[in-house]
C-alpha cells in the first residue's frame, strides 16, 4: 500500500442515489442492486451519500491516519467497521457519511467508476471504458513499443474527458 498524503480532498458534497448510480457507472439490474446495497447500509446515523477521496495524513506522534475533509472543513475518517487495508488513498469512493460536531465518519459503499488501461504480461495494452450510453467500449492502441501504446492510451482517455483512470499491470496481479 502506498502511503500518499492527499491534498486533493474536500470535494465531497451530498448527492442523490441517482447521482451515486451515475458515478458508479451502473444501469439496469446493477443499478437496482447498488441502490439496495446503499439502502441496506443506511441507518439513523449514516444517511448522507457523498463522494470521498481519502489520503494518508501524518499525525503529531508520527503515525499516519486515513482521512479526508468535508467542504465545511471537518475531518472525515473511515468508520471503524471499515477494513482500512481495503481503502486505497487517492481513489474516489461513494460513501454514507455520519457528521458529528467536530468530525465525520464514512461507510464505504463502492468505488466510483474509473476507466481502465490494462497491460498484459505479453505487453498488450487495452483501454476499457463506458460511453455515455453505458455501453462498455474497448480499444487497443497501435504503437511500436509498450511505452508508446501506454502513452497513446492515456492521451486517448484524456481526450475522452476522463478526470482519472486506473492503469493495471496484469502480470503484477495475484
Amino acid at each position: 500500500m502506498t502511503e500518499v498524503e492527499n491534498e486533493l480532498i474536500g470535494s465531497s458534497k451530498i448527492m442523490s442515489i441517482d447521482e451515486a448510480k451515475e458515478k458508479k457507472g451502473v444501469k439496469g439490474n446493477d443499478a437496482r442492486e447498488f441502490e439496495e446495497d446503499v439502502i441496506n447500509k443506511q441507518d439513523n446515523l449514516f444517511t448522507d451519500i457523498m463522494s470521498v477521496v481519502f489520503g494518508w495524513k501524518e499525525q503529531p506522534d508520527g503515525s499516519k491516519k486515513l482521512t479526508s475533509k468535508l467542504p465545511n472543513g471537518k475531518i472525515i475518517f473511515p468508520d471503524r467497521t471499515e477494513q482500512i487495508e481495503k481503502v486505497e488513498a487517492g481513489v474516489p469512493y461513494i460513501c454514507l457519511v455520519y457528521e458529528r460536531e467536530r468530525e465525520a465518519f464514512a461507510k464505504v459503499c463502492a468505488e466510483e467508476y474509473r476507466p481502465k488501461i490494462f497491460v498484459t504480461a505479453s505487453d498488450v495494452v487495452t483501454m476499457v471504458w463506458r460511453d455515455k450510453k453505458g455501453e462498455v467500449r474497448r480499444k487497443v492502441p497501435v504503437g511500436n513499443t509498450t511505452d508508446e501504446r501506454i502513452i497513446l492510451a492515456v492521451k486517448e482517455m484524456k481526450k475522452l474527458g476522463f478526470p482519472s483512470i486506473s492503469l493495471i499491470f496484469r502480470s503484477n496481479q495475484r
